[in-house]
């Protein structure tokens, strides 16, 4: 419990470090076994989506929220196919639940290096330029009835407040010519930003029979403010409506999915694509990984998704909110504080980098009279000898707007025994049909953890520094190089498909191969190893680093694209009244 306060003092300002890079450390005496380092993300920006299959005909989805620009101009519209009536909710979550769910579902492509015979004897020892790296790609609101109101066709069916968002909820009369332009009118007219070309896209929704859900900032809220939105809605199937989304989207913008439910999730309208693994930088996959998931959508008609994960839900336990994190909410509501300032600066330490901490404090806490909020933010300490505030309402506070949207996400993963996270990149001339999910019990389980084996070719008349090496792939395939190569990813593999196999899944079997390469590309390898000249010939390895032992190299993490989604992000397939929504 928090004491009531009996006096005060300065609060004393501090940020701290979120995360420490760990740097791994040159491997020594590495012998004839092999060596291995740390891998490093590979951060990827997308539109990024978490659908739960609830088994009773219900889905719940958790949709990231990506904007850029002034509040005044945010709008975001979702077609849905039920309403949040009184006594139903609408939630929000954590954008730093999104990002803990990435990183632990992240592709990684780690490259092991192997000595194999011996050497002569040289002392700058084996330069991996690389070689031995490996990098990973890597609260609720109620409802309120609004008494169905109707203006110009449209009908207000439900309206109210989550977080920082005004939301409505729309139906439109089935007997309106044009729906989507009575929508438009009613949008605009009430506030809402629409872009010249929403009637196109949003006509087929609406059309078949879909309410139409509308949020934007409350007053005098920031895009700081904009979160993930949690709704639960009637639903077969999960469903994006990439076709609204086009509307603001950045070319190839990522889109990932995770797909919670009892069996591993598959795209049912759109391909599953197998990549080409010799196409992967496996010196720093990072540094093309993101290309190759462009080019194979791109083969596969901008209509095609790499399954990057997909096993049980057990691995993800304590991914977003972790034991630690548990045990430190305990102890931070158990403590005694003496004062405004302690309190707060104790909560700012734990909690300053989280979504919805200064929601919570304005909550909680009033300013002095004649400071504004925005005043307070920048110098709590300075002010705290004015403000009105209550112990156990700011730790309230703190719980609904902070830790609760953690534990949603949390609670999400937990309740289903199976995740799969679905990547592409798409850009809007690609985004003419909305992707469907289904589940699929038969398929088995695919890893992000991708490891190959890199092998020194040693010989009594060639140092380390100067030996031939080649790769297998796990996929099956080998690649071939010289000393001067190391930490080179061969360009001439650009040229190969980007996709080992282009699949056609569904609710049962192993699905059908549409597209097989396997021939093409060990034909290109064998082509490319044939043409190399293997034999040392006593290089200088000039632009390598070199130590005792097993040099480590790696890649600082990149991206190449960002995600602007000003709209949708989910879609449903069952429609409201008597009419069945499109397929």
């Amino acid at each position: 419990m928090v004491a009531k306060l009996v006096k005060r003092s300065v609060l004393t300002a501090g940020v701290l470090v979120p995360a420490l890079l760990g740097v791994p450390k040159l491997a020594e005496a590495c012998g004839g076994f092999f060596c291995s380092s740390q891998s490093l993300p590979i951060n990827q920006a997308a539109e990024q989506i978490v659908f739960a299959d609830n088994g009773d005909g219900t889905v719940t989805a958790v949709i990231q929220i990506m904007y850029q620009g002034p509040a005044q101009n945010f709008s975001w519209l979702l077609p849905i196919s039920t309403v949040p009536m009184a006594g139903q909710t609408i939630g929000v979550a954590s954008n730093l639940a999104f990002q803990r769910l990435q990183q632990a579902t992240n592709p990684q492509y780690t490259l092991t290096t192997q000595i194999e015979g011996t050497c002569a004897s040289d002392n700058r020892g084996f330069a991996g330029g690389g070689g031995s790296g490996g990098t990973s790609i890597g609260a609720p609101g109620v409802a309120t009835g609004a008494g169905g109101s109707s203006s110009g066709g449209v009908t207000v069916e439900a309206s109210g407040t989550v977080g920082a968002f005004d939301w409505t909820a729309i139906s439109l009369d089935p007997n309106l010519t044009d729906p989507s332009q009575a929508a438009t009118t009613w949008l605009q007219s009430n506030g809402y930003l629409v872009s010249p070309g929403a009637p196109g896209l949003l006509r087929p929704y609406l059309e078949s029979g879909l309410y139409l859900l509308a949020l934007k900032l409350t007053k005098g809220s920031d895009t700081g403010s904009i979160r993930p939105l949690v709704l639960t809605y009637s639903a077969s199937k999960p469903i994006i409506p990439i076709k609204l989304t086009a509307v603001a989207a950045n070319k190839d913008m990522g889109v990932m999915a995770w797909l919670l439910s009892s069996a591993r999730g598959v795209p049912e309208n759109y391909r599953a694509l197998e990549l080409n693994e010799a196409r992967i930088n496996w010196f720093n996959a990072a540094s093309n990984y993101n290309d190759v998931v462009t080019a194979a959508g791109d083969q596969a008609g901008g209509h095609g998704f790499v399954t990057e994960f997909a096993g049980k839900s057990s691995a993800l336990s304590q991914v977003v909110w972790q034991a630690f994190d548990e045990a430190q909410w305990q102890g931070f509501t158990s403590r005694v504080y003496s004062n405004f300032d302690q309190l707060f600066q104790n909560s700012y330490g734990l909690y300053g980098n989280f979504d919805g901490f200064w929601d919570a404090v304005k909550a909680a806490v009033t300013p002095p009279s004649g400071v504004s909020f925005e005043d307070f933010k920048l110098c709590p300490s300075c002010y705290s000898n004015g403000v009105t505030f209550s112990p156990s309402a700011f730790v309230a506070a703190l719980d609904k707007n902070v830790i609760q949207p953690m534990k949603t996400v949390q609670n999400l993963i937990d309740a289903h025994p199976y995740v799969t996270r679905l990547y592409t990149t798409m850009s809007a001339d690609e985004m003419t049909e909305d992707p469907l999910f289904t589940f699929n019990p038969d398929l088995p389980a695919v890893s992000n953890v991708h490891t190959a084996t890199r092998v020194i070719e040693c010989n009594p008349n060639v140092s380390q520094f100067n030996a031939p090496w080649h790769i297998d792939l796990p996929q099956g395939g080998r690649v071939r190089g010289t000393a001067t190569q190391v930490g080179v990813w061969p360009d001439a593999f650009a040229d190969q498909p980007a996709n080992h196999r282009i699949m056609q899944l569904s609710q049962a079997g192993q699905g059908a191969v549409l597209e097989d390469n396997d021939g093409a590309i060990s034909a290109s390898l064998n082509t490319y190893n044939s043409s190399l000249n293997t034999t040392a010939t006593g290089t200088d390895g000039q632009g390598t680093t070199s130590s005792h032992g097993c040099s480590v190299a790696f890649g600082s993490s990149s991206s190449r694209f960002g995600a602007l989604a000003a709209l949708a992000a989910l879609a449903l397939l069952r429609r409201r009244r008597s009419t069945s929504a499109p397929s």
